[in-house]
Formats: structure tokens, C-alpha cells, sequence
């Protein structure tokens, strides 16, 4: 047998979806990941995304060679503004050109406004295990200044929405190093984190992205970030204090209780391949015996005409030297 196919069978065997939904209701002050406005002056094609999803998603577990998948994460963009049947049409077209895993994880990454938390019950009804709520603070003002689209009592109802749809399988997002923020007001905050009782917490240090609006109130001096060693002091309280509560860092930004830790973060860090639907999604798989990087067209239109066309959104494509 040929090195090419012995490979193929020993890794293309099992795999992970990204899919990737790119709109928002408004946009983040330090985000610089591809996505649109979603409003009431920019309306959503939701039949054409689910559409040009299924086409591209069924193209690639064709050419990827993927015949089991054992989790499919729901990533933005805001997919919590995606409709309920998008996330079915999804799975359903995995069980259909593939193998999607009895107790296989399918993550919703959400946002903890009222009306995306009225739509938990649906998703999960859909199909949907997991949540990833994007709290990012328990302080109004700096949700405000970070141009959020919620507030802390909505975050509040939302994991309480969430304990109770997804005991155990839901993840808070929090981000520290935040403009004016000390280490005091920050250990407040994560002590509210941990007392919600989730079993997984993800920490991201704010990043000054360049072109993003937090960009330019920093370099205006309209804002001030915590000086570096003030910010590594967070983090290593956030390390002791997660510790304290069970939770264990097993990924560079995620600490989970055992047993609960993301198996689509797993399987992205241990290197295994993935196929990435949607408008600039990336895909990572092994293909007539050589490891391939693909990334799609980012701007979604663009890409729904690319997929009707093509069957497919990708923009490039290369051979990977080194996996």
C-alpha cells in the first residue's frame, strides 16, 4: 500500500467542522475577526448562508476524506443570531456525507443578549451540546466600552438560562487587561465567573488589534491599558484563583474541571484535520497523501456566489511542509 493512502486512512478517518457564521448585530471595539453588521438596515439571506453551508460542507467532507467527525463548533460572527434550522441543516448534512458521533460535542459560541437566550431551548433541540456564552465582563461600563451588545443582568439570566439546558457543557468567555482595569476589580469579576459553576472558563488577554477602534482610542491616549506587569499579575491570580476552583488550565487560554475540557480544542491543538465552512473559514486536512491549509473568501457574499459556482468558497489553497 502506498505511503499516500496508508496516511489517508490513518488520519483522514476522523475529523472536526468549523463552521463560521459572520455577522453581528454590531461590532466590537478591539475585534478584528471576519464579520458583517446584522440589523434592520442589512438583512441576513439566512436560505442562501444555509444553502451555500450545506453545498461547501458537503464538497469538502468529500474532498477532505473525513468519515467520522467528532465535533462541530459554531463559531463568528455572532452564530447565536443564525437560525435554529441552519445548525440542523448543518449536522443533518454530516450524518448524510459522513459519520457524526453518537456523543459527539457540537459548541454554539452565544451571546448573553435576551433574545439570543429565548432561542437556547431551539438550538439545543437542534442539536446543539454545548455553549460558549460570550460574557467577556461582569462590568457594564467596560461592556459599554467595549461597544457590547449585552448587559451583566443579561449575562446573569444567560448562564442561569444555560446551567439548566447545558448542566456541566457550557463555557463563559472573559476577557482581562481591560483599558483603566486593576487586579483588584478584576478578581472580583472572575470570582463571579467561578461562582456561576461552570466547568469551563476561557481567559483572553485584550488585544490591541491594529485597524480596530480600540486601536485608535489607544493611540489617541482616549483610553489606557493596564501597564504589562499589572496584567501578568492577573493572570497568574486567575491561574491560582481557577485552581482553587477546580477548574485546571489544559490549553493556553481554557482551564476546565476533569472531564469537561472542549474535545474541539483538543483536537485542533493535538493537529487533527478540520474542514471550515462559511466566509473566511480555514480547514486544515490531509489530501491525496499531503497535508493541505485552505482558507475561504471572506466577504459573504462573495463567497454564497463562489459556493453556487464552485461547490466551494476557497480562496487558497496550500501544501502544508511541516504538520
Amino acid at each position: 500500500m502506498k505511503l499516500g493512502r496508508i496516511l489517508c486512512y490513518k488520519w483522514t478517518e476522523k475529523g472536526t467542522v468549523y463552521v463560521h457564521w459572520p455577522y453581528c448585530s454590531q461590532l466590537c471595539t478591539y475585534c478584528n475577526f471576519n464579520k458583517y453588521i446584522s440589523n434592520h438596515r442589512s438583512s441576513v439571506d439566512h436560505t442562501g448562508m444555509t444553502k451555500c453551508l450545506v453545498k461547501e460542507l458537503t464538497s469538502l467532507i468529500k474532498l477532505s476524506g473525513i468519515g467520522t467527525v467528532t465535533s462541530v463548533y459554531f463559531g463568528g460572527g455572532t452564530p447565536s443570531l443564525a437560525k435554529p434550522e441552519t445548525i440542523q441543516a448543518v449536522l443533518n448534512t454530516i450524518r448524510e456525507q459522513a459519520c457524526l458521533t453518537e456523543n459527539a460535542e457540537v459548541t454554539l459560541e452565544a451571546n448573553p443578549t435576551s433574545a439570543q437566550t429565548e432561542k437556547l431551548r431551539t438550538f439545543k433541540t437542534a442539536g446543539v451540546t454545548r455553549l460558549s456564552v460570550g460574557v467577556q465582563s461582569f462590568l457594564d461600563e467596560d461592556l459599554k466600552l467595549m461597544n457590547r451588545d449585552h448587559s451583566v443582568a443579561e449575562s446573569e439570566h444567560c448562564l442561569k438560562v444555560a446551567q439548566k439546558l447545558f448542566p456541566d457543557r457550557f463555557n463563559i468567555d472573559v476577557i482581562f487587561g481591560r483599558p483603566h482595569q486593576t487586579l483588584s476589580s478584576w478578581v472580583k469579576e472572575l470570582r463571579k465567573a467561578i461562582g456561576v459553576g461552570s466547568k469551563h472558563v476561557s481567559l483572553y488577554q485584550l488585544t490591541v488589534e491594529r485597524g480596530t477602534p480600540l486601536a485608535r482610542a489607544v493611540n489617541r491616549n482616549e483610553v489606557v491599558l493596564p501597564p504589562s506587569d499589572a496584567v501578568a499579575e492577573m493572570y497568574e491570580a486567575s491561574i491560582e484563583m481557577l485552581n482553587e476552583g477546580g477548574l485546571k488550565r489544559y490549553e493556553i487560554s481554557n482551564f476546565s474541571a476533569a472531564g469537561c475540557e472542549s474535545q474541539h480544542n483538543l483536537a485542533y491543538w493535538k493537529g487533527s484535520n478540520y474542514v471550515g465552512i462559511g466566509p473566511g473559514a480555514h480547514s486544515r486536512f490531509l489530501h491525496s497523501g499531503e497535508f493541505v491549509a485552505s482558507v475561504n473568501t471572506l466577504e459573504p457574499n462573495a463567497w454564497m456566489n463562489k459556493v453556487k459556482a464552485n461547490g466551494h468558497g476557497l480562496q487558497r489553497m496550500r501544501h502544508m511542509e511541516n504538520h
